[in-house]
């Protein structure tokens, strides 16, 4: 497997380039918004055990929300395409996006609560995390219909699979007929993952993105520790499944580029984390603003890894974010 160096000018060079195309590039997200309900743990609870954690503390977030918050915090133009409820997190919700830049007006309001979740972070900043859809469990195809404008002008759409399959299938048909790329997060991993499922998603996916854990449940493996992989394997393991290309992300470690016939590691910013949560979602938001700049794929993924190594330093996934000039700071000084 073929080693990336990172290079500090190169990437603050590629976030002045995101930065100065905002004017003419865009991106649109369409999936989940969700109130995340954090609480810190000395460790983490087993099975069947009562523990007792710190202080309860309320943060936007939601997979696509933040995703779309990092790729906006970067200055490039991010519609985000989905529903909050009739509850008080819906106004939360939709004043942290805008605070971030991100254009909310294909946000519409829906009977009953937001989506929500309940996280638990250790001292080490690790977390589990469990997910109520609310509102986003809503969206359907012609809701997305009603917002294809949005995804037809964009360069580059975001999809997850905090969103409905039909949702996900229907705003990746739009963006296809647009000649708009796709870039699908398979996270989280579907339980029912059968083959016709493996299909539909590849076909959506012009671009993948998964961690070591969703890539080994995509191929039905035990899992491994990331580096220690038979890459150029995997890979052609992956595109038996239909799969392209694929950026597989890796925490510290880094992450993984399959393309064409070469596996490429970009490595990780060593940091020591505060709390990891949402660390992928931007990952995946900044990686997302780079490419609609014109960025290749791989300084698509330095970027990406300055952002995410970045957000591991705060608490909480949004509030987390970093600007352009937070992010060209930490890469400069690290």
């Amino acid at each position: 497997m073929k080693e990336l160096k990172l290079n500090k000018d190169e990437i603050t060079d590629e976030l002045d380039r995101i930065a100065s195309s905002s004017s003419e590039s865009r991106v649109s997200i369409v999936g989940s918004m969700n109130a995340d309900n954090v609480v810190e743990v000395e460790t983490m609870p087993q099975p069947g055990e009562t523990i007792i954690g710190g202080p309860m503390a309320v943060h936007a977030g939601g997979k696509s929300a933040n995703q779309a918050a990092s790729c906006a915090r970067l200055q490039l133009h991010t519609d985000l395409i989905g529903a909050v409820g009739s509850d008080a997190s819906a106004e939360f919700l939709l004043h942290e996006l805008d605070d971030a830049g991100v254009g909310i007006g294909s946000i519409e309001h829906v009977e009953g609560p937001s989506g929500s979740t309940i996280i638990v972070v250790d001292p080490h900043g690790e977390n589990f995390i469990v997910v109520s859809s609310g509102a986003n469990g809503k969206v359907d195809g012609g809701f997305v219909h009603r917002h294809s404008e949005v995804i037809e002008r964009s360069d580059i759409l975001g999809l997850c699979l905090e969103a409905p399959l039909q949702v996900v299938a229907e705003s990746s048909r739009i963006a296809h007929a647009a000649h708009t790329r796709v870039v699908l997060n398979i996270s989280p991993m579907p339980e029912d993952l059968n083959p016709a499922l493996k299909h539909c998603l590849a076909d959506i996916a012009d671009i993948a993105v998964m961690n070591e854990h969703e890539t080994a449940q995509w191929l039905g493996l035990a899992y491994e520790p990331n580096l220690e992989s038979d890459w150029d394997e995997l890979h052609d393991q992956l595109c038996a499944t239909g799969l392209g290309r694929v950026v597989i992300t890796l925490g510290a470690a880094g992450s993984v580029i399959l393309d064409g016939s070469q596996a490429l590691h970009i490595p990780a910013f060593t940091v020591q984390p505060v709390d990891t949560t949402g660390a992928g979602d931007s990952f995946m938001g900044s990686m997302l603003a780079s490419l609609a700049s014109g960025n290749s794929l791989d300084s698509a993924c330095e970027v990406a890894s300055a952002v995410s190594a970045f957000s591991t330093l705060g608490k909480g996934a949004q509030s987390s974010y970093g600007d352009t000039q937070q992010i060209t700071d930490f890469v400069l000084n690290h």
